[in-house]
């Protein structure tokens, strides 16, 4: 069955709409940042968005074009690493982004901010690769 490119860019589209949200914020300091709760909720809000449009994008590749069904989440990223729907040092970068989204989806709400904060400043650019990986599985179905 075909890929519904359509339904790709939606997902894409809200990984960017929550990216440009996340550098609104990032332009701040950390001090700030860290002093107002409401944009730390609004940080780690993004990021489960992001999280939950990277993983149904693979979950729909991974249905569509090789025909595999998946369970849960983190299913979605492992399989996409075995049928290469993005590079594993992509993969690797955007793990820690995937593991606290889940964190914060089965409610363990012991996060470090800081650590949150460092991470997402190092590795914001990985959403746009993201992007870049996956549209070119648009151009080639």
């Amino acid at each position: 069955m075909p890929i519904d490119k359509e339904r790709l860019k939606l997902y894409l589209d809200q990984i960017r709409a929550e990216t440009e949200d996340l550098e609104e914020i990032l332009n701040q300091s950390d001090e700030i940042i860290l002093a107002q709760s409401h944009y730390l909720k609004s940080l780690k809000y993004s990021i489960i968005i992001i999280a939950e449009a990277m993983g149904s994008t693979l979950q729909h590749i991974l249905a569509r074009k090789h025909n595999i069904s998946i369970y849960g989440f983190s299913e979605a990223f492992n399989k996409s690493k075995n049928k290469s729907l993005i590079s594993p040092s992509l993969l690797n970068r955007l793990l820690p982004f995937i593991r606290f989204r889940n964190l914060l989806v089965h409610q363990y709400w012991k996060i470090d901010d800081q650590r949150f904060l460092e991470q997402l400043r190092k590795g914001r650019q990985d959403f746009a690769d993201f992007i870049t990986e996956i549209s070119s599985h648009l151009k080639t179905d």
